[in-house]
C-alpha cells in the first residue's frame, strides 16, 4: 500500500510537523511562485527537488525552518542577491504569519482577565442555601 501525499489545504505551520524534506521544497516552490520569485531561486529549488527525489516516500519529517536556513546558508543563495531576497521575503512572511498567530491567540487588551474575590456574603448566602437544601431533604 502506498502513501499517498497530503494535499496542501492549510497554512504551511500546521503541515510543518508531518512532511519530509521533498514535500517541504514543493511547499518552498509554490511559495516562491506565489511571491513572483526570480527564475534562478526557482532553478535552485528545482535542482534540490531532484536531488531529493529519492526522499519522496521518506517519513523523516523535517520543518520548514530546517530547510529554510539549510537554504540560506548555500554558496549558490550566498552569491546571489535575488536568490537571496527571495528567501529572506520568504522567512519573513513566515515570521509574520508566527507573530500574527501569536497575536490572535493572545486575549485582548479589553477583557478584563484580573482575579477578583467573592465578597463574604457571597458565601454566606451559599452556605445558608445550602442549609436549608439540607434540612428540606433531611425531613
Amino acid at each position: 500500500m502506498a502513501l499517498l501525499p497530503i494535499p496542501f489545504t492549510g497554512s504551511v505551520s500546521a503541515l510543518q510537523h508531518v512532511m519530509n524534506l521533498y514535500e517541504q521544497l514543493l511547499v518552498v516552490r509554490e511559495r516562491l511562485e506565489g511571491i513572483g520569485a526570480h527564475d534562478d531561486s526557482m532553478d535552485l529549488v528545482e535542482k534540490l527537488l531532484k536531488k531529493s527525489e529519492a526522499a519522496k516516500h521518506d517519513r523523516t519529517s523535517i520543518s520548514q525552518v530546517q530547510v529554510m536556513r539549510h537554504m540560506m546558508r548555500m554558496p549558490e543563495v550566498i552569491d546571489n542577491y535575488n536568490v537571496y531576497n527571495d528567501l529572506q521575503e520568504l522567512s519573513s512572511e513566515r515570521d509574520e504569519m508566527e507573530t500574527s498567530a501569536r497575536e490572535d491567540a493572545a486575549p485582548a487588551a479589553y477583557e478584563d482577565t484580573e482575579r477578583r474575590p467573592k465578597p463574604k456574603s457571597f458565601y454566606r448566602s451559599r452556605k445558608e442555601k445550602e442549609k436549608e437544601k439540607k434540612k428540606g431533604t433531611g425531613n
